[in-house]
């Protein structure tokens, strides 16, 4: 079974993932902060990506909330790249990178959406730390993409939930009435890693609410699993 480098694998969405791929089998490595290792360190993740052929990028300092904008570009952007040149390095087959919904420019207040329901083809209008270090990294894999040939598959979660998070919000106190839950998003990652895809594909994860999925569903052949308990919505 391949091996498998997980960054984050401490946070939320990569240490799902971590006990997914674990599950079903896949060596996975796991990469975090937590544990003493560091995306700023080039060096540190190019031995971790060593004998790894595959790699599932989650690490990032998650919101604009959780550090200074200066950590966060540095971080989710500088960090990245490191991650992409290990990758090049040690031709890895595949990089799942997680993304954000963020990166459209229309949560928490920052601006309105251009239309409803928010698609992929949406533009990308995020302005803030988080959002446009989300958006900058999503161009960056572009990029490498065309340049080195190892695909890149980045997922856009839309406020992710946990079961106790899902119990305790209701859909209308939520924006545009949208989330998925943390086992589909870990269920979208697995699937990324082998699923037949365009070089370079991006791809929103979203169970009910105003933002369409139809690009991973038709991809991933992903379907979010877990809508709005009836007395939440």
């Amino acid at each position: 079974m391949q091996t498998i480098l997980v960054t984050g694998s401490s946070g939320q969405i990569g240490g799902a993932t971590l006990d997914a791929l674990r599950a079903r089998g896949y060596d996975a490595r796991p990469f975090d902060i937590a544990q003493g290792n560091d995306l700023l360190d080039e060096h540190d993740v190019h031995e971790a990506m060593k004998g790894c052929q595959l790699v599932v990028h989650s690490g990032a300092i998650p919101h604009d909330s959780r550090g200074t904008p200066g950590q966060i570009m540095a971080t989710n952007v500088l960090g990245t790249w490191n991650v992409l040149l290990a990758a090049e390095t040690h031709r890895v087959e595949r990089v799942v990178v997680l993304s954000s919904a963020q990166v459209f420019g229309c949560l928490e207040g920052e601006g309105k959406p251009a239309y409803l329901p928010i698609d992929d083809a949406h533009p990308l209008r995020a302005a803030r730390p988080y959002g446009m270090s989300k958006r900058l990294v999503e161009t960056m894999c572009e990029a490498w993409t065309q340049r080195t040939g190892i695909p890149t598959v980045v997922l856009r979660p839309v406020h992710v939930f946990t079961e106790e998070k899902l119990i305790a919000a209701r859909a209308d106190a939520v924006e545009f009435g949208a989330f998925v839950h943390l086992d589909d998003v870990a269920d979208a990652v697995v699937r990324s890693l082998t699923a037949a895809t365009a070089p370079h594909v991006r791809m929103i994860l979203c169970g009910p609410g105003a933002f369409d999925s139809a690009a991973a569903e038709r991809t991933l052949g992903w379907r979010a699993r877990r809508a709005w308990p009836k007395d939440q919505e």
